[in-house]
C-alpha cells in the first residue's frame, strides 16, 4: 500500500497525489550540528504523478515527518567521509 498525499509540483506547476518515496533526516550524523545542535531535521521525497520528478517537503527543525509509521521509509545516506574510507584497502 502506498502513501499519498495531495500537494502541488514545484516542476511542472499540477496538482495531485504524490507518491511518498522515503524520509531523510539530514542531521543523522551531526551534518548540522553547528547550526540545529542534536535536534533532527527531515526532508520527505514524493513523486509526482504527472512528471515524476521527485519534490521534497522539509519539516520544522525538531519534528519528526507527517507521515504515517506504517508508510514511514529512511532513506540513510552516510557521510563522504566514510564512504571514502571504507571503500578504500591500502
Amino acid at each position: 500500500m502506498k502513501y499519498l498525499k495531495k500537494m502541488k509540483c514545484c516542476w511542472c506547476g499540477s496538482f495531485g497525489e504524490f507518491t511518498y518515496i522515503g524520509s531523510r533526516n539530514l542531521n543523522r550524523f551531526g551534518e548540522l550540528k553547528g547550526i540545529i545542535g542534536e535536534r533532527v531535521l527531515w526532508i520527505s521525497y514524493f513523486e509526482c504523478p504527472n512528471c515524476r520528478k521527485v519534490d521534497l517537503v522539509m519539516h520544522p527543525v525538531g519534528e519528526e515527518p507527517d507521515v504515517p509509521d506504517w508508510a514511514f521509509k529512511e532513506v540513510i545516506v552516510e557521510p563522504e567521509d566514510e564512504k571514502k574510507s571504507s571503500g578504500s584497502s591500502n
